[in-house]
């Protein structure tokens, strides 16, 4: 395996994790009616193993660390420079945090009316109005956690796996 490909895979499974904790915590600051019909366990549990198992899927498909390499390059951004990592990270981090929070809400919304009776679900919005508010309110949190993750692991990551980057290297 590439060392660039356990990179992602490895930035991937920390940050996913990450954003599984900061969805469940918002489902149940937003939603304390949440832990009444599952575990507070159960939901960091499911959230964090659907967010990684999500997250790996996306490393390994789409290639985000390529085009946070080419997105830097064009910036004239080269490692080991901070500005190498701010632009490389912009698109793992939006195109991560997009896919996942979206599988996430849906997920989310989907097992929440299927643990609801029939009584409480007429009185809840229609299942796509639920499920954009419930994206709305988890994509900035998991955005914004998911840039600075990115920004401050992938140079220590990098590093413990020895890879240079891409581009000119400066003398060490």
């Amino acid at each position: 395996m590439k060392k660039e490909r356990l990179i992602g895979i490895i930035m991937s499974i920390i940050i996913s994790a990450v954003m599984g904790v900061v969805s469940a915590a918002l489902v149940i600051r937003n939603n304390p009616e949440a832990v009444r019909y599952t575990p507070v366990e159960m939901l960091y549990i499911t959230n964090i193993a659907l967010s990684v198992v999500v997250g790996v899927i996306i490393s390994l498909v789409i290639p985000f660390g390529k085009l946070g390499a080419v997105l830097a390059r064009k910036a004239n951004a080269n490692p080991p420079r901070i500005k190498f990592f701010v632009i490389n990270a912009i698109p793992i981090s939006v195109g991560n945090t997009l896919i996942i929070s979206i599988i996430m809400s849906l997920y989310g919304v989907i097992s929440a009316r299927m643990k609801l009776p029939a009584e409480a679900l007429s009185h809840l919005p229609p299942f796509a109005v639920m499920w954009l508010g419930n994206w709305m309110r988890l994509l900035l949190p998991t955005l914004v956690i998911s840039y600075v993750l990115s920004v401050l692991l992938s140079p220590l990551v990098t590093r413990l796996l020895g890879v240079k980057g891409p581009g000119p290297q400066r003398p060490e």
